[in-house]
């Protein structure tokens, strides 16, 4: 519980207060942008980074590796670039919580004088990226709030299995980065370190829960982020900020060593840690280097796979993609809609043969996605809200989780809630080989980024987590100005409303659209090189490059220090 000499209102101004002063003074805007402002060019145009900061920072992940391998950037001018972006990102949205600019720049330095002195040795995979992780993993020595007040000043003991993983592989973590009051809705908003506001559209939301991550790589603040997902967290956020948000199947990513906002032996379907990026080689790179790392030899949540692509995986090919238009619950509003028929049209005429897919049994799916959550009433969630006397932010109200009474869910309930889930899992496994896919293409929500504390429904991504199967949400450009008012809402009152949440191109000017990827559950070597053959023909940011091989069991400079 929280200090009864210390108010919830106090906790977060000394939070706050601290994370304002590890900014340094020469990284500070002098200028302020009102509600409603785009500020995705501001790092670019506010003199604080030099240019080659900026052209640094413009590259993707596998881009910079290969900068730092070949001695055209050092660690050090990598991570300083790195982190005056991502200061300059919390100036204008609010993305992060705790602040490691110091001992990032000088983790950089060390790993520099490594490289120096013993220049025959082998580097990490990840030698000298910055990566920002979530506010839920551990650090050694830092808070783990997850927006309860509660939380703070408690910091943890050891650091969780990925980041220390990333470390180990030569990442340098210089922030973590905010999320939503209860981590289970999709405005990352909390009485601690308050509201994180969409680059795009500061009056938007960034989404949640990895919000935070969202905003951040949105803004070029990380090279990758990392995010959790177990609705949607991380692919809302990639959807509603403009960059790839990569849900893998559960116990693929390590998972464990993080603060839970559920009691952590709560059997709920398992969720599960990836990547943002704005590219999607970078999502595939970072997949290909957890598994090559072994994952599984240091975290016992994670399943022994190996990164083993068969050639025909590698080379392009002709693939069959399940063509999802809506869910039968929720109609997608003309972004939505035009964005997914644009990349489905770009695909056929690519050579790819689109399958009409009907998603079975969703309202019963959703029904259990609900149960699963709430089977305990959230007691524990609530109970540490209530310890420092914070009260609930509007999106957790606005969900109506905390409302629910299940009072207590018996062992029968139990097993008949995962006896339900397996058979689901079944009807779409068979679903899945019946039609022979490769992957699903399908919206990531039916709206695009909302006003905030208006988002509230997670149809298109939760059904995912329920059924594990690996997903990503896959860039699109914006909302167009040929997006007009058109069409209607076909399944009944709530859909109506969601429907009229779209009230045009003018007010959603700017405003990023995106197209979800599904794959088969633990098929995800597959299903990351079908993602990205598939985003080479719908969008690509990034001209294609071979990805280079990397191997996480030669030897190289210990990169921990």
């Amino acid at each position: 519980m929280a200090s009864s000499q210390q108010s919830w209102q106090s906790i977060a101004s000394s939070k706050q207060e601290k994370r304002w002063s590890l900014i340094p003074e020469q990284w500070r805007l002098s200028e302020r942008y009102p509600l409603g402002s785009n500020v995705m060019n501001v790092p670019e145009t506010c003199g604080i980074l030099t240019a080659t900061e900026i052209e640094l920072t413009s590259h993707d992940a596998v881009q910079i590796l290969s900068l730092i391998s070949d001695g055209t950037y050092s660690c050090e001018s990598v991570t300083v670039a790195f982190c005056k972006r991502a200061a300059i990102a919390q100036q204008l949205t609010n993305c992060l919580t705790e602040i490691y600019f110091e001992e990032a720049i000088e983790r950089a330095k060390m790993l520099d004088a490594q490289r120096h002195t013993s220049p025959e040795e082998k580097l990490g995979p990840l030698f000298g990226l910055p990566i920002s992780i979530k506010d839920s993993f551990n650090i050694k020595g830092s808070d783990s709030t997850i927006g309860f007040a509660s939380y703070a000043n408690k910091p943890s003991h050891e650091t969780g299995k990925l980041p220390e993983l990333l470390l180990d592989l030569g990442a340098v973590i210089h922030c973590k980065t905010n999320v939503p009051q209860t981590m289970m809705t999709f405005d990352s908003d909390n009485n601690v370190w308050g509201r994180t506001l969409n680059p795009h559209n500061t009056a938007f939301t960034a989404g949640g829960s990895s919000g935070g991550e969202g905003a951040l790589v949105a803004m070029a603040g990380s090279a990758i982020g990392i995010g959790t997902d177990s609705g949607g967290s991380i692919r809302i956020p990639g959807h509603v900020n403009g960059v790839y948000g990569l849900k893998p199947t559960s116990d693929i990513v390590p998972y464990s060593g993080q603060a839970f906002p559920v009691h952590p032996g709560m059997p709920i379907f398992a969720p599960s840690a990836g990547p943002l990026a704005r590219s999607m080689r970078d999502c595939r790179f970072f997949v290909q280097v957890i598994l090559e790392a072994g994952a599984w030899s240091r975290d016992a949540t994670c399943a022994h796979i190996s990164w083993a692509p068969d050639d025909s995986e590698i080379q392009p090919r002709k693939l069959r993609i399940g063509f999802v238009k809506d869910d039968g619950l929720l109609t997608p509003t003309p972004p939505v809609q035009r964005s997914l028929q644009e990349a489905a049209d770009k695909l056929e005429a690519a050579g790819h043969t689109l399958v009409p897919i009907e998603l079975p049994q969703v309202a019963e799916i959703l029904t259990a996605v609900r149960k699963f959550l709430t089977m305990d009433s959230l007691k524990f969630t609530r109970s540490q809200i209530e310890a420092s006397g914070e009260p609930f932010i509007p999106s957790v109200i606005k969900m109506g989780l905390l409302q629910e009474q299940n009072h207590s869910i018996l062992l029968d309930d139990l097993e008949r809630l995962r006896g339900e889930r397996f058979v689901h899992q079944q009807i779409y496994n068979d679903m899945w080989r019946e039609n022979r896919l490769d992957v699903i293409l399908a919206p990531v929500s039916s709206h695009t980024s909302l006003p905030h504390d208006q988002s509230k429904h997670i149809n298109y991504t939760a059904l995912w987590n329920y059924l594990d199967h690996p997903g990503i949400s896959i860039p699109r450009g914006i909302v167009k100005s040929t997006d007009s008012v058109s069409g209607a809402a076909k399944y009944g009152a709530i859909d109506e409303e969601v429907y009229a949440s779209y009230t045009g191109p003018v007010q959603y000017a700017g405003i990023p659209v995106s197209v979800q990827l599904i794959g088969l559950k633990q098929d995800d070597v597959h299903f990351v090189l079908a993602a990205e053959l598939i985003d080479r023909r719908t969008i690509s940011f990034y001209d294609f490059l071979p990805i280079p091989h990397v191997s996480a069991r030669i030897r190289w400079t210990s990169c921990t220090g």
